[in-house]
């Protein structure tokens, strides 16, 4: 129970305190100094705060659903306090004082009473946040700045230990609590005491003292500064922070994160802890810097190949796409914009108060490129003329937690396989995702056409969010020669009528992807089927033609919502030279090669029904057939001829621009094509060309291959899914 650096740490422990599970450890392995100070500073806040709402709120019942409310030290009380009054507010502030001067007298925080040790989880959950606050305020908070960042390794505070402070079971230990004593002293036998509704920690009993330490004076009454706000005066506290910057530092009631961008559980939970806003904003500057080289070289080089100088040339210190690594001096305009975006997305991320989380390989690299930056401006910071143009102070400012270049690299980076690409001896591995030695380190793919997807534990930015308006204006007036000479020709004008109807191709596609389904139940079945109806319809294109007409009718299926199919109830149909039975798990080439196999057979099945005569004695149950166009024959063989070239990339845009909620302008404006024809490429009146096609990779967040398979008709079922069947069942009979 006590310490040998400080004797008297966890002197406020009594004889009781042995009964329970304590702390034996020295003050400053529960608590180092740099996290005693910044407890000490926001139990002093928060207690300036809570005398601020006893105050304002007085005697008047708490309304949680109030405006503002959520940022009151009462939002943080359980909800049974909301109708207490206000000596009781008053007290519960003076627990988080109580606490703070036990650190600043060099004494563990240990709560005497429910009240204090509310009061100590309240504190140790918010302390984090004090990092927010400058050098300057800590200082004058008492907190021990690490000062020498030659000399100190900045680390964020570990609370764990600190948590062991909160007894479990203290409450137990108050007098009202405790049983009476027995009138025989040598009778052991005493009955517990019942717990009350609320419980021993409830707020008729927060401020009964704990017997496993000594209680506190309770004649000590409130801080002068306090007192004269709870007598009516302003509240003025004790320091340099008014009562506004506590409440900034404090961010009471705050629900945004600066870790949104994670999908699963985070190790830090507040950004300040890790990079501080003067840290920040050095980072940003240096995005800032970075992205304009970054827009210098884009226009400059456009889609051609960057030649390299000599490494001592003055060129690399100036050139954002030298300082990438050689493998991606051939990657045209789309994919420098994206790269450079990656950056400024970086930098937004930073303004905004956001983690700079990079979700993809491009943003881990444009992240080294911004530290390395940084590094670089801080030698120049000494130079007032250098920091004001940047709006930064001085470099002297930046003390060891502004300057924690490994802390930043541990806490946002997944890895730094990226950096691979930069060694000559593992460049090669890098490049090629099927290395041994790629496959052994798991370092995925690494190469710059899947630089841009997103990482899986993290949410992928708004594919919509735009690029920088000056720079699309620049790249709408750039020589083509420069901007696509890696590309075909391209053209502007009006695109072509589609082959074939675009509804059509789509369902198509549709019965394709049920083909493909894992699971062949009865709605994937029943889906199916209108499927092939609707196909046949657009394949046949007959005024007056009803296909339900044509197949016999003495077995046919009958859904609840789709009503009558053309299958029978064993999901048959009947070509011309073959029963079709409808299934599915087939893989991509099957599927394909089958739908068409089908709709050829049943087509054929419908032209010989509509050109046999009717036999005389059906003429008054049939209705009369209409009669084809000559040529009905000849355009369903080239609408099938057209639908057996694969057309995966087609479908797989159309499916990435409703995913992203991307228009036609936006992938137009990311992947540097006229809008015009992308529009031919989603109604399907123009063919796609391989090489302006990669160029709407990074704009769709996805991998140039997995594109480049669709044009063979590959299908990724991540980025372009199976079709999902809308519920349905058989209407049976009883």
């Amino acid at each position: 129970m006590s310490s040998t650096a400080e004797p008297d740490a966890f002197g406020a422990y009594t004889e009781d305190a042995l009964a329970y599970e304590i702390p034996e450890d020295d003050l400053d392995r529960l608590l180092p100094a740099f996290a005693r100070g910044l407890l000490n500073a926001a139990g002093r806040m928060l207690a300036t705060l809570a005398y601020r709402d006893a105050v304002s709120y007085g005697d008047r019942p708490f309304d949680r659903t109030a405006a503002g409310a959520a940022g009151a030290v009462l939002h943080q009380m359980p909800e049974s306090c909301d109708d207490r009054d206000r000596d009781f507010r008053a007290r519960a502030a003076r627990a988080f004082y109580d606490l703070a001067e036990d650190l600043t007298a060099g004494r563990a925080p240990l709560p005497r009473c429910a009240a204090e040790d509310w009061a100590l989880g309240q504190m140790l959950t918010l302390a984090s946040r004090v990092c927010a606050a400058s050098d300057d305020e800590l200082r004058f908070l008492g907190v021990p700045v690490p000062e020498d960042y030659k000399q100190t390794s900045y680390r964020p505070p570990y609370w764990e230990e600190a948590w062991r402070l909160l007894i479990d079971g203290a409450k137990y230990s108050i007098p009202e609590a405790l049983p009476a004593a027995a009138e025989d002293e040598g009778d052991d036998d005493l009955e517990d005491v019942p717990e009350p509704e609320g419980g021993w920690d409830g707020p008729d009993h927060w401020f009964s003292p704990y017997s496993i330490t000594t209680p506190r004076d309770p004649q000590r009454g409130h801080p002068a500064w306090a007192q004269a706000h709870l007598d009516g005066g302003p509240l003025a506290p004790e320091g340099p922070l008014t009562v506004d910057r506590a409440a900034a530092i404090m961010r009471l009631g705050s629900l945004s994160t600066a870790w949104s961008a994670y999908e699963g559980q985070i190790e830090y939970e507040e950004l300040a802890e890790v990079l501080t806003p003067l840290a920040a904003a050095l980072l940003a500057a240096a995005a800032t810097n970075v992205a304009e080289a970054g827009w210098h070289d884009l226009l400059q080089y456009g889609d051609r190949v960057v030649e390299r100088p000599d490494e001592d040339d003055w060129g690399y210190d100036e050139s954002f796409l030298l300082k990438l690594p050689p493998i991606c001096d051939g990657q045209g305009a789309a994919w420098r914009l994206a790269m450079v975006r990656a950056v400024t997305d970086l930098a937004d991320d930073l303004r905004a108060g956001r983690a700079p989380l990079p979700r993809c390989t491009a943003e881990e690299l444009a992240f080294h490129l911004m530290l390395r930056e940084a590094e670089e401006m801080l030698d120049y910071l000494d130079d007032e003329d250098y920091a004001e143009d940047y709006g930064l102070p001085t470099a002297e400012y930046f003390t060891a937690r502004h300057r924690a270049f490994s802390l930043w690299r541990e806490a946002f980076l997944q890895d730094e396989d990226v950096l691979f690409h930069y060694d000559q001896d593992l460049a090669h591995a890098a490049a090629d995702p099927e290395h041994p030695a790629s496959q052994q380190l798991g370092t995925g793919d690494l190469r710059p056409n899947a630089w841009f997807v997103t990482f899986g534990n993290l949410r992928p930015r708004d594919a919509a969010r735009g690029y920088n308006p000056n720079v699309l204006h620049h790249l709408s007036t750039a020589d083509p020669d420069v901007f696509f000479a890696s590309t075909p020709a391209l053209t502007g004008g009006p695109s072509e009528p589609p082959a074939i109807a675009p509804q059509l191709r789509d369902e198509f596609e549709t019965l394709v992807g049920l083909a493909q389904r894992r699971f062949f139940d009865e709605a994937c079945a029943i889906n199916m089927a209108r499927s092939i109806d609707r196909l046949l319809t657009l394949l046949l294109d007959t005024p007056g033609l009803d296909l339900k007409h044509v197949w016999p009718r003495h077995d046919r299926a009958e859904a609840v919502h789709a009503g009558q199919l053309l299958v029978d109830r064993d999901f048959c149909l009947t070509g011309r030279s073959h029963t079709w039975r409808l299934h599915a798990d087939q893989n991509e080439p099957h599927a394909w090669t089958w739908s068409l196999k089908l709709l050829d057979d049943c087509a054929a099945y419908v032209l010989r029904h509509l050109a046999a005569p009717v036999p005389s004695y059906m003429a008054r149950l049939e209705p009369a057939r209409p009669t084809p166009d000559p040529q009905l024959a000849a355009r369903i063989t080239a609408a099938l001829n057209e639908l057996a070239h694969p057309d995966t990339a087609r479908g797989t845009l159309r499916h990435q621009l409703t995913a992203h909620k991307l228009t036609c302008a936006d992938l137009a404006a990311g992947a540097i094509l006229p809008e015009p024809l992308i529009a031919s490429w989603l109604d399907g009146s123009g063919p796609i060309s391989p090489a302006q096609l990669v160029r709407c990779a990074p704009v769709l967040q996805m991998p140039e291959d997995v594109l480049l398979a669709g044009l063979g008709g590959g299908r990724d079922r991540y980025y372009w899914p199976l079709p999902q069947p809308e519920p349905d069942q058989l209407a049976r009979g009883e």
